[in-house]
């Protein structure tokens, strides 16, 4: 069975293989010394867009039991942040020139940084979303109408 894609899911992938063609010609076509350290800021920009790319296809498919509101702020403004961060440690990779195995770290841990907040930035929607729903649950029952005990 054949779906068509939603507008925003042809669109995000259609900016981010862009992305990924410009950074993949700009390596090879720029003046960029061929040495070990800039292959490894090569590849993990490559991999933030990658990861970047999944993260912004979930955010444009529907959302079954997350709030909308944390969820999409919060995993949208998380993406750029990470993009952020990613280009800045890359702007100085040059400092990490003696030290390549700090770099490669850096890397791993700003990586490792993210899938944790992501995830918790999920799992908290998915919390927030359930305590609404109980909440509209109730008021729809008229839970908070009934007079507790001792009350008129």
């Amino acid at each position: 069975m054949v779906t068509a894609m939603s507008r925003g899911v042809l669109t995000t992938i259609i900016i981010y293989t862009i992305g990924i063609l410009v950074v993949i010609a700009g390596f090879f076509l720029l003046d960029i010394d061929k040495v070990p350290l800039n292959f490894w800021a090569f590849g993990s920009l490559l991999l933030s867009l990658v990861v970047s790319l999944f993260a912004t296809l979930t955010l444009a498919a529907p959302k079954k039991n997350k709030d909308g509101v944390y969820y999409s702020t919060g995993l949208g403004s998380l993406i750029l942040i990470y993009e952020i961060v990613v280009i800045i440690s890359i702007f100085f990779t040059q400092w990490f020139a003696a030290h390549m195995y700090r770099f490669v770290f850096l890397q791993i841990a700003i990586n490792a940084v993210f899938l944790i907040i992501a995830v918790v930035t999920i799992n908290i929607s998915a919390r927030v979303h359930d305590n609404n729903a109980k909440t509209y649950e109730d008021l729809q029952s008229g839970e908070y109408n009934k007079p507790k005990r001792g009350e008129f």
